[in-house]
């Protein structure tokens, strides 16, 4: 994550996961330098679905579409910021991207939620992100309204990712009422994959995901195909569980009637559906 938020907490990040913990499980899986990565499967070499059914991992809670007739050129989301509690201390990312579910590559935006700053002082930090693996993420600044993109929670975040063409792709999002952003950028995806997550960064070993409560994700979430807007459930969607042990340290919720919103509960066995 952050080039200073993240990178600073590798000695932190041994101490709180330790010797036994889900972190010494973590794959081999391409992530960047400062955290976010590709979806790292539960057991190494586990064969993950594709249409519909469940999956394990050790970074990733949400949903992912994977289509078989044509490419994915475009993913939406809307969710809100959530809060991130001191106990247990960790890291989390909201996110919506494309790729990176059964492959290597992955174009994503979104928001860092840290309970484990760099100075404790300062308590919890948020802000704004995009990241093109394998490079590490870039954290937004030059926002439309607010030169600092300024991240609070409670906070409703759009993220949009569309191909413009060939390999460039255009990345905006927007913070309600505070401030806007995008950027062309060039990558060459996969395009084989959409995801809407929140996630737990791998640093020098898998964190624990920072007591974030229940992130809602909604009312948009879509993606293109074929030159057609789907919404989630249109997607025969995988769910996905981060799960490094016995207890699930997030479970995502059934969708809403939409099709589009969900929840994602931090340290809840179930999770109620918005």
């Amino acid at each position: 994550m952050r080039k200073a938020a993240f990178s600073v907490a590798i000695a932190f990040v041994a101490m709180l996961i330790g010797a036994g913990s889900a972190g010494a499980k973590a794959g081999h899986a391409t992530r960047s330098a400062h955290g976010l990565g590709v979806l790292i499967p539960k057991h190494k070499g586990e064969r993950l679905p594709t249409r519909g059914g469940t999956a394990d991992s050790l970074n990733w809670s949400g949903y992912a579409v994977t289509p078989s007739a044509s490419n994915v050129t475009a993913v939406s989301s809307t969710f809100t910021v959530p809060s991130a509690g001191l106990v247990p201390p960790g890291f989390a990312a909201t996110w919506t991207g494309i790729g990176g579910y059964n492959t290597s590559d992955l174009i994503q935006a979104g928001t860092a939620e840290q309970s484990a700053p760099d100075n404790p002082v300062l308590g919890p930090q948020y802000y704004a992100w995009y990241e093109l693996l394998p490079a590490s993420e870039t954290q937004l600044t030059g926002c439309t309204g607010d030169a600092n993109c300024t991240v609070t929670p409670g906070d409703n975040v759009s993220v949009k990712i569309s191909q413009v063409s060939g390999n460039t792709w255009s990345i905006s999002m927007t913070d309600a009422g505070k401030w806007s952003w995008s950027k062309d950028v060039s990558y060459a995806s996969s395009e084989s994959s959409a995801e809407w997550i929140l996630e737990a960064p791998t640093l020098v070993a898998q964190t624990t995901i920072a007591p974030v409560g229940t992130v809602h994700f909604g009312p948009t979430s879509t993606y293109t195909a074929g030159g057609t807007t789907h919404t989630i459930a249109q997607g025969d969607p995988t769910e996905i569980f981060l799960s490094p042990g016995v207890v699930n340290e997030a479970t995502p919720s059934a969708l809403a009637s939409d099709g589009q919103s969900f929840n994602d509960c931090a340290y809840a066995q179930s999770c109620a559906a918005p």
